[in-house]
C-alpha cells in the first residue's frame, strides 16, 4: 500500500510544502535526514 496519503499540502502549513499529516514534519526534512543516514526510528 502506498504510503502517499499520509502526505498533505496545505498553504497555512509549513508554508504551503508537503508535510507529513498530522506532523507538521516537511517531507523534504525527512528525506535530508535518511540522506544523511539517521536510523528511521
Amino acid at each position: 500500500m502506498s504510503e502517499l496519503h499520509r502526505v498533505t499540502i496545505d498553504p497555512a502549513l509549513c508554508g504551503g510544502r508537503p508535510c507529513l499529516r498530522d506532523l507538521h514534519i516537511r517531507v523534504s526534512d525527512v528525506l535530508d535526514l535518511l540522506a544523511a543516514g539517521v536510523n528511521r526510528e
